[in-house]
């Protein structure tokens, strides 16, 4: 089976733009495009048509879902920001989300620190945030994802689309 390909950013706060610019590079080139929340743009704006994306605590549109599952050719998504489940304290509960919803993946974001990393079969990513990164990586992220039958791969990229090995991560399934 041929590899699957994601994209996925989040905390994008405000800005439209590099939404508008991580869709336009990407869109028909990957298998599908998520946001992680925090967009802070309406629910019924055009730029989310092709674009998985989720309710983050700055998303006070009720349009938006808290959390989705997406099911790919070889791997199941399970997306949520991750507030409604205490990330910032614990991270039981969106292990849980993630076992329950049987997924191979679980995206979430919130936290503005790319991480990816295993519990059990999940691989956990948080792409970081193409608007204003926390932590020790003080670098504007995005995440692409390749999913095959024998590994998962996560690179990140800057907003300017240049690869950010240092915290390149390759998981075995």
């Amino acid at each position: 089976m041929a590899s699957t390909r994601i994209v996925v950013m989040s905390d994008s706060h405000g800005d439209r733009e590099i939404v508008k610019n991580i869709k336009e590079r990407y869109l028909g080139k990957v298998d599908a495009i998520f946001h992680n929340g925090d967009s802070e743009l309406p629910s019924s704006d055009p730029i989310w048509e092709g674009i998985h994306v989720v309710a983050g605590n700055c998303d006070y549109d009720s349009g938006y879902p808290n959390s989705l599952v997406v099911h790919l050719p070889n791997a199941t998504i399970a997306q949520t920001h991750g507030h409604l489940y205490h990330i910032n304290f614990m991270w039981d509960r969106l292990d849980l989300f993630a076992q329950e919803a049987q997924a191979d993946i679980c995206l979430y974001g919130h936290l503005h620190r790319a991480a990816a990393w295993k519990e059990g079969n999940i691989v956990f990513i948080n792409p970081g945030s193409v608007l204003q990164p926390r932590g020790e990586i003080n670098e504007k992220l995005y995440a692409l994802v390749e999913i095959t039958t024998d590994s998962i791969k996560v690179d990140y990229y800057t907003r300017d689309h240049k690869l950010f090995p240092a915290i390149s991560k390759d998981f075995s399934r």
